[in-house]
């Protein structure tokens, strides 16, 4: 083990450093002997007396106040970490834990378990509604809605209510409860709620709910029925050799289906993405007809950028397989065309076998000057009747309405879908104390629910699967939550949550809280997140995100908490990006990234990174971060750390383990970036705040574009990381390790730590409440 001392000036807190080493007196250690408890107590105090840093200070005293717990000198333990809680020079994060660390003294005190896990979750209240009505997909819309006699739609139910409301002219106390029998219900059209005429109350909110969770299902879709093999000679000749005699071909329009979309230019940087159509089997979404069937292939040469409005873009392709296309009525690249962060969809206009080039309809048009092979461009091509290659490809021939597919088993056996909804199924504007409980909202183009300037609505126990757009939008309002929801296949962001005023400071009060989100940013592939999180004042808590190609979080805004969440099998194709990242405006303060795990976050192909990919990036002069109490396994690619820092100062890395990562942290201060130079320079967006208002809430704002510029890593667990070079940071107390200093399983990726790990409790490590991060079980979750 190595002990990082390079950065301590003062050899009192040397020699205490050292004293502690090897006394290993945290409150999960072996007891020392009284007298060493005494030795530690004299140096730490020594420590307080002298001219050490505020954060070297604030080690010393949590030292002190361990040195007291441990030795169950639970009053004495409790007056130093009051010191510390009362301490205004010394850091949040340790007056945090020191807070922290007096409730978990107190409740050993009372007898209890020191943590207390349902402190951090949501707890819904209980309501007794004052009237129910009943919908049911065997009712009518001309009953009165009695359980004995439901409606049919959840339209008559919710102008029922809006009825009541105009005779009786205020809400009854409980509110009403919409209770939605077992069933598939067809959603046509947007289910809309407004304003006042849709709202309850605090004490008595409207609520929609399934009358069993899991059993009411929202459908916005379309089964198709009638496949029959191709014959046809023509279609046949366009289809691979190893496909024909196994493609099915089903006429849409005899199903009276006309609607079939369009494909548009679309991605990072492009137009607003359009519904799009996609095919299910058996539940499971079906792949557009592509090449290759996997990964990308790169151009050989960039002939013509492309310049927006004046020349389309040009490349040289590498493969003779492109020569299978010139029949091809509309043919599609989906790639990265200039950064390996931005995706895009474009349409190709025309393939010259001769050159062997392919001219896109219209230039690449993001960050200006077409494409640009600095990166190296990777594509592939797509909605090819020519490349139905492999057994779950399918194209559309929109022209004549007719689908075909390669199945992966007998269609005549399966279930066959198409989303046919292209409009919001859920649509809540300016409505106020409304809860939708229990409901799966299913299939569509578009994006699932919109809740727009609302306060205090939820979302709870829902599952939002098989949308090519959005699943929630929460945009503006406050204190609107969804929790305890499963939320898959999602086109783009699974949800958005933005709420509060940067301007003024004024939180949102939004969250997203124990969700399972998986299996989004589907088609648009980057800034398409598990979370889009911006405002002020948000939180994001016991989720688990995961199978993405890009990050799970995307934050933007100040005073967000994101904790207790679980990550795994993130950024697995995007470069340049981390799982949760913020970018390129420095007044974002606040956001503090608490007790949450990582793993396996990167690339997944063979490609090499030009880059590379982490866990948490503050990327272009992102500061004033808090990043504590978090784990980092396998969470770095390329040459990033699992925290990759780009330009900014005053980031805070505390108390957390990295193990196995190829690098823990990486970045530093650069006064040099464009951001700080945007500020220098007086050139800085209306969004960069840096008045009164900001400098007394974060006062490091005052002294930002000084060149005393540092970040800050503290008592951190380096384990297995490669060459972990501390250098460019204020480094205290971390602990470096090439071999296994006591956690539970590095086998299976357990990284509790052992009660009699000495070696770890050297370094003034607060051990990490692992069981509690994640998902849990309440009334409306979906571990239920």
């Amino acid at each position: 083990m190595i002990i990082n001392f390079s950065i301590f000036k003062s050899t009192r807190f040397l020699f205490l450093c050292l004293l502690l080493a090897i006394c290993a007196c945290s409150l999960f250690a072996v007891e020392p002997a009284e007298s060493k408890f005494a030795s530690i107590r004299v140096e730490c105090e020594k420590v307080l007396a002298s001219d050490a840093s505020p954060q070297q200070k604030s080690c010393a005293q949590l030292r002190l106040a361990q040195s007291y717990q441990t030795e169950k000198s639970f009053e004495k333990a409790i007056i130093e970490y009051e010191k510390i809680k009362a301490d205004k020079t010394y850091p949040d994060v340790h007056r945090y834990e020191a807070d922290e660390s007096i409730k978990e003294i107190k409740r050993v005190i009372n007898g209890l378990p020191p943590r207390d896990p349902a402190a951090t979750r949501t707890t819904i209240p209980a309501f007794k509604s004052a009237k129910e009505y009943f919908v049911s997909v065997d009712g009518s819309d001309n009953n009165p809605g009695t359980k004995e006699k439901p409606f049919k739609t959840i339209e008559k139910a919710r102008d029922a209510i809006r009825g009541d409301l105009a005779i009786i002219n205020a809400m009854p106390k409980g509110g009403f409860a919409i209770t939605i029998m077992p069933g598939e219900y067809p959603i046509k059209d947007t289910f809309s709620l407004i304003g006042s005429k849709d709202s309850g109350t605090i004490e008595s909110p409207i609520i929609y709910r399934a009358q069993k969770k899991g059993t009411v299902v929202f459908y916005g879709g379309s089964r198709l029925s009638g496949f029959k093999l191709v014959t046809d000679e023509k279609i046949l000749t366009r289809l691979p050799e190893e496909s024909r005699g196994k493609v099915y071909q089903c006429d849409l329009k005899a199903l009276g289906i006309t609607d079939y979309g369009e494909l548009k230019v679309r991605g990072m940087g492009q137009p607003p993405s359009p519904p799009t159509l996609e095919l299910f089997f058996n539940g499971k979404p079906m792949t557009l007809s592509r090449w290759p069937n996997v990964g990308f292939v790169k151009i050989k040469k960039l002939v013509e950028p492309g310049a927006k409005g004046i020349k389309p873009s040009v490349i040289e392709y590498d493969s003779p397989r492109h020569e299978r296309w010139t029949k091809a009525e509309d043919l599609w690249l989906f790639g990265y065309f200039k950064w390996l962060w931005a995706d895009a969809t474009i349409k190709v206009a025309s393939i010259d076998t001769t050159a062997k080039t392919l001219t896109t309809a219209e230039a690449y048009n993001y960050g200006g000057d077409g494409m640009n092979d600095g990166q190296g461009i990777i594509y592939y091509a797509f909605n090819l009747l020519e490349e139905i290659d492999t057994p779950g490809e399918w194209y559309l021939d929109r022209a004549n309405g007719i689908l075909y597919l390669w199945p992966p088993s007998d269609p005549a056996q399966a279930v066959v879908e198409i989303g046919q909804l292209s409009v919001p199924m859920i649509s809540m504007d300016k409505v106020a104390n409304v809860q939708i409980e229990g409901i799966t909202f299913d299939l569509s183009r578009y994006n699932g629910i919109i809740m727009k300037d609302c306060e205090n609505c939820l979302i709870a126990g829902a599952v939002v699967k098989r949308f090519a757009g959005n699943g929630i939008t929460i945009n503006g309002g406050k204190q609107c939550g969804i929790i305890s929801s499963d939320i898959n296949t999602i086109g783009r962001r699974a949800t958005e949550v933005i709420g509060g005023n940067r301007a003024a400071l004024t939180p949102g009060g939004h969250f997203v809280e124990n969700c399972r989100i998986y299996d989004f940013g589907r088609i648009d592939r980057t800034y398409t997140p598990a979370i889009q999180l911006e405002g002020v004042g948000n939180r994001a808590a016991h989720n688990e995100m995961y199978n993405c190609p890009s990050s799970v979080m995307r934050i933007e805004g100040n005073d967000h908490i994101i904790e207790y969440n679980v990550v795994h099998d993130a950024v697995q194709e995007s470069d340049d990006q981390g799982s949760m990242e913020l970018w390129g405006n420095p007044t974002y303060r606040g956001v503090i990234f608490r007790y949450n795990k990582f793993s396996n976050i990167g690339i997944t192909d063979t490609r090499k990174a030009v880059n590379g990919q982490a866990a948490i990036r503050f990327d272009d002069a992102i500061s004033g971060m808090q990043v504590y109490g978090n784990i980092f396994y396998r969470s770095s690619g390329g040459i990033f750390g699992a925290v990759q820092i780009n330009g900014g100062r005053d980031n805070i890395i505390d108390n957390n383990i990295f193990a196995e990562c190829k690098k823990g942290i990486t970045g530093r201060w650069y006064p040099g970036n464009e951001f700080w130079q945007k500020l220098a320079t007086k050139t800085a967006p209306n969004n960069f705040y840096t008045n009164d208002l900001y400098q007394t809430r974060y006062p490091a704002i005052m002294t930002m574009t000084d060149n005393k510029g540092t970040n800050f890593v503290w008592r951190n667990i380096f384990y297995k990381c490669g060459n972990t070079n501390l250098a460019n940071y204020d480094a205290v107390g971390n602990g470096i390790f090439t071999t296994d200093p006591g956690f539970a399983n590095t086998e299976k990726g357990d990284y509790t730590i052992k009660s009699d790990a000495e070696m770890l409790n050297t370094i003034g490590f607060k051990p990490l409440p692992i069981a509690e991060m994640g998902l849990y079980e309440d009334n409306y979750s979906i571990l239920k």
